[in-house]
């Protein structure tokens, strides 16, 4: 759990789903997608150590015990701080809180939170999301055949709808209050989803060997990530109506394929004058 985001909502730290997304948890879907679980190396043959184990590792090599226990304090008084500044983030609004008012709470320095967190919108924001790696991999790995809106699309429409799961009701709107609240959040996270749009065009534009001052990569990426801002607005507004739960999941994943259609068979029949 990084930042606020992390304790905030669930809109960024996104799990495996089935449709091959990530769930959002986090500030704005944008903190997010958890390492996949380690696969265990196969058996050495009898008689011979492990990899990593004593006898495969170079002597005078072994890792200071210190280091472990230091890590794990740096971790704890990280979460202190995370915890800190949720809740007062929570209380007061983004805007309200100093960065020596969260010091406080937490029991540290003003100088130690900013180790931890270079800028105060760190608190909340991932500064590299891990969702861009989760979703460049989901263009990446699809099938042949398979169009990158269909991928990335099918991947947000994925990741978004897990934030109708009853465990991310409270986060999330927590969340969306306190980034509602805060301009400098709401210019932030902005930010945010045009580097992932920046991201995704570039790895298009690099799979098509696109010309320079071609369109189509942007246009794609653009499309696919307003699917995924829209997607996250409405899971605000309907989680901070009251509704969460299978009712919440079952409307979000029933616009993200309304979505992911036009993105996939095109805008030429919608919104016609009659």
């Amino acid at each position: 759990m990084t930042g606020v985001a992390g304790a905030l909502t669930t809109a960024a730290s996104l799990p495996q789903v089935e449709e091959s997304a990530p769930a959002p948890a986090g500030a704005a879907v944008i903190r997010a997608v958890p390492a996949p679980e380690p696969v265990a190396p196969p058996a050495p043959p009898r008689g011979q150590p492990a990899e990593g184990d004593a006898g495969d590792r170079p002597r005078g090599r072994r890792k200071p015990r210190g280091q472990g226990i230091r890590e794990h304090r740096r971790q704890q008084t990280r979460a202190r701080i995370v915890d800190a500044a949720t809740d007062l983030f929570d209380a007061r609004g983004f805007d309200a809180v100093s960065v020596v008012e969260i010091a406080q709470r937490a029991g540290v320095v003003e100088k130690t939170v900013f180790n931890h967190f270079p800028v105060k919108e760190g608190l909340v924001f991932d500064a590299d999301p891990p969702m861009r790696a989760a979703l460049l991999d989901a263009v990446r790995r699809r099938p042949a055949g398979e169009s990158v809106a269909a991928a990335a699309g099918s991947f947000v429409v994925a990741a978004v709808s897990l934030l109708g799961t009853p465990e991310a009701a409270d986060g999330v709107a927590r969340m969306a209050r306190v980034i509602r609240g805060s301009r400098t959040l709401q210019v932030r996270e902005r930010e945010i989803l045009g580097e992932l749009t920046t991201s995704l065009a570039d790895l298009i534009a690099e799979e098509t060997a696109a010309r320079l001052g071609q369109i189509e990569p942007w246009l794609a990426a653009h499309a696919v990530l307003g699917l995924y801002a829209s997607l996250l607005e409405l899971a605000r507004d309907r989680v901070l109506a009251g509704v969460s739960g299978p009712e919440l999941a079952a409307e979000l994943r029933h616009q993200g394929r309304r979505g992911l259609a036009l993105l996939q068979f095109g805008l030429a029949g919608y919104a016609k004058r009659r």
